[in-house]
């Protein structure tokens, strides 16, 4: 029989207790042997360190790679101290629903699971991530495009929730590519991202994976390294348990399939004549006119492409569709009548010290994991349709809203607004 993962909320003290126990035997490892693949700094360098792993992001391999990573994980805790933990699994932390109190659950606060320098501010969790899960019905929107598709890189459920959840609302560790997976919050926070992908392959009769001979780095010398062989939860021996607000949200019906076709794609031009820097600096946004889509009726998306992914920091793009004789206004109101969503951009994977511990490498890191850009696309039907306006007498308003950074670098690269740049941006019209 298949094992549960379970809430972190709804864990006994002695099941709690059991997992942690299990956590501190991988790092006791570590701590006698830094290069023991056992050891918990080890397993965390599958994701944090360019030599080891490292994580994938930016593809369809981000949610296999990162299901890898916890099964593997998991079975370790399990052999930590048999029998105590023979049954232990990962508990997810279930981020779409507030706590009750504090910004975390509360066993995160318990010796074992704790970690510096998490954001203890008050802030929204990422408003779309249910959306995402129960009306994306696009397996390549929803998940990630394979690595050669023109078409885009990230999927929606990383490029949103996932980017913003690391950089915006946990910061500290988790909030660095090259230390996140030292915070064991990491565990439970991408448990609950593979949760639900479960649930959505569940919804829409799990598809057959992009890209299934690819194979994820850091798990080659394993008897299970490729994408195909992490597309079923059971054939891994566990199952998602849910708790009752759980099940209740994702107890509405499944969206039918939507298919559309790109029919044209046009070039929206900058309303001011500035480069993007000077206009960051002067107003934190960038605006866009609308082009005459060939005929009214049809769907609208808007495409940001190669949006520069930076080194120094993190950021967020908001994104409004609003008549142009309307001026843009930062409140809630007018994000509730021309809000079309939202882009985090997550500081790219840089490691200064390819050794950690873990014997000599020599030469130049691998070749990035991350796509040095990426696409961002919003619909903007309902929007456009909401006002009386002709398309064209609209305006795209990009708001700039940087990310905490709690990074101590003795040599920072150029300010973070001066990486932000894009290719170009695009009004898709689809049939």
């Amino acid at each position: 029989m298949a094992k549960k993962r379970r809430d972190i909320n709804s864990l006994t003290e002695a099941q709690l207790d059991d997992y942690i126990h299990a956590l501190n035997i991988l790092r006791a490892r570590s701590e006698a042997n830094p290069d023991d693949p056992t050891g918990y700094a080890f397993q965390a360098d599958l994701h944090n360190n360019v030599f080891v792993g490292p994580c994938e992001h930016g593809s369809d391999a981000f949610l296999p790679w990162h299901r890898a990573h916890l099964h593997y994980f998991e079975q370790l805790l399990q052999a930590a101290d048999p029998p105590r933990t023979a049954d232990v699994t990962i508990p997810y932390w279930d981020w779409i629903h507030e706590q009750p109190t504090g910004k975390f659950p509360p066993a995160f606060d318990k010796p074992g699971l704790t970690s510096p320098g998490r954001d203890t501010e008050p802030r929204p969790l990422p408003p779309d991530t249910l959306d995402i899960v129960t009306t994306e019905t696009s397996q390549t929107a929803f998940a990630g495009y394979p690595e050669t598709d023109p078409d885009g890189d990230y999927g929606r459920l990383e490029e949103g929730p996932h980017n913003y959840m690391h950089a915006g609302f946990i910061q500290g560790k988790m909030g660095d590519p090259a230390q996140a997976a030292e915070d064991p919050i990491y565990w439970s926070f991408h448990c609950f991202i593979d949760l639900m992908w479960a649930e959505w392959q569940r919804r829409n009769g799990a598809p057959p994976l992009t890209s299934p001979t690819f194979e994820l780095r850091g798990f080659l010398d394993q008897p299970k390294h490729t994408i195909a062989d992490f597309h079923n939860t059971l054939d891994l021996d566990y199952e998602y348990e849910y708790s009752d607000q759980l099940a209740t949200a994702f107890g509405v019906g499944a969206a039918p399939p939507v298919p559309r076709a790109l029919v044209t794609a046009k070039s929206m031009e900058p309303v001011s004549d500035a480069d993007i820097g000077t206009q960051l600096r002067d107003t934190e946004r960038l605006q866009y006119r609308f082009p005459a889509p060939p005929e009214e009726g049809r769907r609208l998306a808007v495409r940001l492409n190669e949006l520069k992914v930076p080194v120094t920091g993190s950021y967020m793009m908001r994104a409004y569709v609003h008549p142009d004789d309307e001026e843009f206004r930062a409140d809630e109101d007018f994000a509730q009548r021309y809000g079309v969503g939202y882009v985090v951009v997550w500081r790219a994977h840089v490691h200064e010290d390819g050794h950690r511990g873990h014997g000599d490498h020599h030469g130049p890191p691998p070749a990035s994991h991350h796509p040095a850009s990426c696409t961002a696309r919003f619909d903007v039907t309902s929007v456009v349709n909401a006002t009386p306006a002709a398309t064209e007498n609209h305006v795209l308003t990009l708001r700039y809203v940087p990310l905490p950074s709690n990074l101590d670098r003795a040599e920072r690269p150029a300010e973070l607004i001066e990486e932000v740049s894009m290719r170009n941006v695009l009004m898709e019209v689809y049939t």
